[in-house]
């Protein structure tokens, strides 16, 4: 018994959007994962220097 045209063509767009929704389901599961391990970590976030600049204090 063989798949008729139609039914590969189905066939293949079913298996295409299976996968697009297996990973749209794994990023989010990740983003909110990321999210909630952010909000137990309440550490201030620091200012990088990333131009290479230097700060200089006065000291008297």
């Amino acid at each position: 018994m063989s798949m008729k045209v139609y039914d590969k063509e189905m066939y293949s767009k079913q298996e295409s959007l299976k996968t697009t929704v297996v990973f749209i389901i794994v990023f989010l599961l990740g983003f909110f994962a990321g999210y909630i391990t952010k909000s137990f970590t309440n550490e201030p976030v620091k200012e990088n220097n990333t131009n290479s600049t230097y700060v200089v204090d006065n000291k008297v």
